[in-house]
């Protein structure tokens, strides 16, 4: 009477060393024992492991771990960072095209226009005082008036190309 056929081991059972498992991944024995002791390995017997598993828990090791767990995963990080990097590409190229600025330049030129139209109007009192002296109240009124539209021209004439470059601080006569 013949001998019943052995069931061939499928490779995904076979169990296979330390050694052999590292060779398999590419690593060494003990950084396969490393990732036994961090419980991403699990060994069938002292030393062994299903090749199948094994190589299924390294694989997914590698890529940051299962997705239902709920700790982030290494490959969440890297495209996150990705993403982050794109953005800030982007925002570059839009300053180098002149349509972003620096929060500091947009606010040192407001503050400038502030500052400057500030002291023009409360100069306005002092170089009007000489001209209205005896004057009607509406001769007064149009040289107030004058003075002010004056001394608000600086922000008639604000030009968003101005942010990142010189600022316009008026002539000495303008105060």
């Amino acid at each position: 009477m013949a001998k019943p056929k052995a069931k061939p081991e499928k490779l995904q059972d076979k169990e296979i060393l330390t050694s052999e498992l590292a060779a398999i991944v590419g690593k060494t024995p003990q950084w396969i024992r490393q990732l036994t002791r961090d419980k991403v390995l699990h060994q069938v017997g002292r030393g062994k492991y299903c090749l199948g598993e094994a190589v299924q828990a390294y694989c997914e090791h590698v890529s940051g771990g299962k997705e239902e767990e709920q700790r982030p995963r290494l490959i969440d990080f890297k495209t996150q960072h990705e993403k982050i990097k794109a953005e800030k590409a982007e925002l570059e190229l839009e300053q180098m095209k002149g349509n972003l600025h620096a929060a500091a330049d947009v606010e040192r030129l407001l503050s400038d226009l502030i500052l400057t139209t500030k002291s023009r109007l409360l100069g306005v009192p002092s170089r009007i005082a000489a001209a209205c002296e005896n004057e009607s109240a509406e001769v007064v009124e149009a040289i107030v008036q004058r003075e002010i539209e004056t001394a608000l021209s600086a922000l008639a004439k604000y030009t968003p190309d101005k942010i990142g470059g010189e600022i316009d601080h008026g002539s000495p006569e303008d105060g």
